[in-house]
């Protein structure tokens, strides 16, 4: 093959070669993006997939906090809540969607628990995702704890996600990220309405 390719080395670069190269690269792009190719690629995807251990696949996903700002917050108004902003990273030959995720927190002494069911969010091959809101709701009672607390306001958090490949489900978990700074929002208005009760019941 290398010989005939040398013998030819000069038809290869001239006018007439460029043109036909041209138009085959041509070809070769308009067939990726055709309904035939994206079986193939489908189907090769699904084999890939199929063949690698779960352990495999969850070593090439990372799902955490994402770096810029405060990603995570809890929200300490009357319908109190929790948000964090994940980033994933997707290193498998194959896209993935997240299934499931859940998020559980320690502030102090109190651990809360969020989940996000049926997702379907879908993170194409070899990429990075910065945008994945993850909420959950906290009850008053956590709310009220939030805002008394007096210590240094960071968190540990684990991370669980069900996740879906093209021929499998997978569980992926990382555990207790450290030292994780919280942005709290209306601490201080619950605060005032804690403290206001408090004056009430001793008046």
């Amino acid at each position: 093959m290398m010989q005939g390719i040398l013998d030819n080395i000069e038809w290869l670069f001239s006018g007439i070669g460029v043109v036909v190269a041209f138009a085959f690269l041509n070809f070769i792009r308009k067939l990726k993006f055709s309904a035939p190719a994206r079986v193939i690629v489908g189907v090769s995807e699904y084999i890939v997939s199929l063949f690698r251990s779960s352990e495999d696949i969850a070593k090439c996903i990372d799902i955490d906090l994402r770096p810029r700002n405060t990603p995570f917050e809890l929200w300490l108004h009357e319908l109190p809540r929790s948000q964090a902003w994940l980033k994933i990273t997707n290193l498998n030959p194959f896209s993935i969607s997240i299934k499931s995720i859940s998020i559980e927190f320690g502030y102090g002494g109190l651990t809360a628990k969020s989940r996000n069911d049926e997702l379907n969010s879908r993170i194409e091959k070899y990429s990075i995702n910065n945008g994945l809101l993850v909420e959950g709701d906290l009850t008053g009672d956590q709310a009220d704890y939030i805002a008394k607390y007096q210590g240094n306001p960071q968190c540990r958090i684990s991370i669980k996600a069900t996740l879906k490949t093209p021929s499998k489900e997978i569980y992926y978990e990382n555990s207790w990220l450290e030292g994780v700074p919280v942005r709290l929002v209306n601490d201080q208005s619950r605060k005032a309405k804690l403290l206001a009760q408090e004056i009430d019941k001793n008046a």
